[in-house]
């Protein structure tokens, strides 16, 4: 699992950075999830398989979530997996790193936004949303939280299951795989907001090194979904300085979404 400059050892004591401070919401007087209002001219496409959209009841989730903790800031959903829950954002990276959502003592914590990242619409969000979540630290696609992740290392799952859904307050969003790779820490993907030409270095490093190659345009114009966790068996003699990333695209609100989508093994991925 890695956390924005606020990484450490878990040995060490834990730093805290002070982020924005900013209010959650009162799970009383939330808004409807704008997305989803009906007759809206803002509402989704459904994608064209014959599945339910996975946005349909994102709204109560997120609701029942901001109710249970109000460091809740959004709802996360990966079809295909079990990841389908709330996402925290704390004053700092470190706080809910063995948390959960009740703020309670869990080995694998909980999904969270870095702290440095904004929330909101679609207009609002950071140009590079962060989530980070623990894996079981075997590199194990049925273990718990984002162990789920390393079901993309396999074509045909990503092939069928391209779309990722993130939801805030305001809207429920689709945001498409561009990308899923192996990377040593050193390489600075995980700053919210970095200048045009730090965010286009962002993208195409991660299309050097993405395990696939995938045919969707991202530019510095695009905002992007990053989720973030370890793996020990990519480089089992430094598994401490290893992530596993799935970065995706937000798509047009009124987007379609077919699958499955086309994608092609990268023979020469960028290794660090």
């Amino acid at each position: 699992m890695d956390f924005k400059r606020a990484y450490i050892p878990l040995a060490l004591t834990v730093l805290l950075l002070f982020g924005c401070g900013r209010q959650q919401p009162d799970p009383t007087t939330v808004p409807p999830i704008q997305s989803l209002e009906p007759g809206s001219s803002a509402a989704p496409v459904a994608p064209s398989s014959t599945a339910p959209d996975p946005r349909a009841d994102m709204a109560d989730k997120l609701r029942a979530g901001i109710a249970r903790n109000r460091d809740t800031i959004g709802w996360l959903t990966i079809p295909g997996t079990t990841v389908d829950a709330a996402v925290l954002q704390a004053e700092d990276n470190a706080y809910y790193l063995r948390l959960n959502e009740d703020r309670r003592y869990e080995v694998f914590g909980c999904y969270f936004m870095d702290y440095e990242a904004k929330t909101g619409g679609r207009n609002e969000l950071s140009r590079n949303n962060i989530i980070y979540g623990h894996s079981d630290l075997r590199d194990n696609k049925e273990g718990p939280k984002f162990s789920q992740l390393f079901r993309y290392l396999d074509s045909e799952f990503l092939e069928a299951h391209p779309y990722i859904y993130y939801a805030t307050t305001q809207e429920a969003m689709v945001w498409q795989v561009f990308a899923v790779f192996f990377t040593h820490v050193n390489f600075d993907y995980i700053q919210p907001d970095p200048s045009d030409t730090r965010f286009a270095e962002v993208i195409n490093e991660a299309k050097l090194r993405s395990e696939y190659i995938i045919d969707l345009p991202v530019t510095n114009s695009d905002k992007i979904l990053t989720l973030s966790t370890c793996t020990v068996n990519y480089n089992p003699t430094d598994p401490d300085s290893y992530r596993l990333v799935v970065m995706a695209k937000l798509l047009p609100a009124d987007a379609a979404l077919p699958t499955p989508i086309q994608v092609m093994g990268n023979p020469w991925p960028k290794r660090s």
